[in-house]
């Protein structure tokens, strides 16, 4: 939009007042105040005395096993999660895109797990793989009874569940944005690929993922971050345990703040996640942005 007149510039900057507020009043002020206190030592309750510690609560945090234990936790969800939430979607996407019958059946059931808080679909699995869950119950029922197990409260176990239900939980809702991205590309290549001999396997390989690589991308990109703000399904299936083996940074900053009465360390550790979240953000965006460089050139 060309902006010709003073008028029209103080009507777009009027217009981006109540934005520009909520925006600051909701994300700029609280990382300011994390970052202020997470140079103190304090309780969070208000009227209390603040100590300033300097930087003793990152490096404490930096020292502390179960810091380094939720940060292996958490690369593995991380890893996990973008090894399968996009491939499963493109596969699912594809396969909806075909028209097949009763596609638009599956496109709402892959799609339901989305809509739901994952809090909600953490209470669902947790009940699932209690001790006198389903799981359990199917194996006694099928003769595999030897199999049964506590899943949430065995530490070789609990994890792998996680991640299980964690990428059950958000493959719709990357299918929607691929299926989204597939109706872009024009019939006429794949009718050509089609008259040239070319079989659904090269079609995939050699024109949808190409074509698709900046949603893709993108999707990559959201998943790495959705992941590393990971918080409600460990809270709900686990709270950390057992012996905190299972926590991630959110759920120790939680714990740290809400729990123990130790804001000034909650604090601290918000301000790891959020710098974790920016340079894995800038990264991801240098590799794709190089990428395209190297594809246009």
């Amino acid at each position: 939009m060309v902006v010709k007149s003073f008028k029209e510039k103080a009507k777009v900057l009027v217009m981006l007042v109540p934005t520009m507020l909520l925006y600051t009043l909701f994300l700029v002020i609280p990382i300011i105040l994390a970052v202020y206190f997470s140079v103190h030592q304090w309780n969070g309750i208000p009227g209390s005395p603040l100590t300033y510690v300097g930087f003793k609560n990152f490096v404490d945090a930096f020292k502390d096993d179960l810091f380094r234990v939720s940060v292996v936790n958490l690369f593995k969800l991380v890893f996990f999660s973008v090894l399968f939430h996009t491939p499963i979607a493109l596969i699912l996407a594809v396969a909806l895109q075909a028209k097949l019958k009763g596609s638009r059946f599956f496109k709402v059931i892959f799609f339901v797990p989305t809509i739901f808080p994952l809090t909600a679909i953490g209470l669902l699995w947790y009940f699932i793989f209690m001790p006198n869950g389903a799981i359990n119950s199917i194996l006694e029922m099928i003769g595999l009874g030897t199999l049964a197990q506590g899943w949430l409260i065995n530490p070789s176990t609990a994890i792998p569940v996680i991640i299980f239900v964690n990428i059950w939980a958000g493959v719709g809702y990357y299918m929607i944005i691929l299926l989204a991205g597939l109706k872009t590309i024009p019939e006429e290549i794949y009718d050509a690929a089609k008259i040239d001999g070319a079989s659904e396997v090269k079609q995939f390989f050699n024109i949808t993922v190409p074509m698709l690589k900046p949603i893709i991308s993108m999707c990559v990109l959201l998943d790495i971050i959705g992941t590393i703000k990971s918080f409600d399904l460990v809270f709900v299936m686990t709270g950390g345990g057992p012996n905190d083996l299972t926590n991630l940074p959110t759920t120790l900053m939680y714990n740290q703040a809400f729990k123990y009465d130790n804001y000034g360390m909650g604090s601290a550790l918000g301000i790891i996640i959020l710098v974790m979240v920016l340079v894995l953000t800038i990264l991801s965006d240098f590799i794709m942005n190089r990428k395209k460089k190297g594809a246009v050139d």
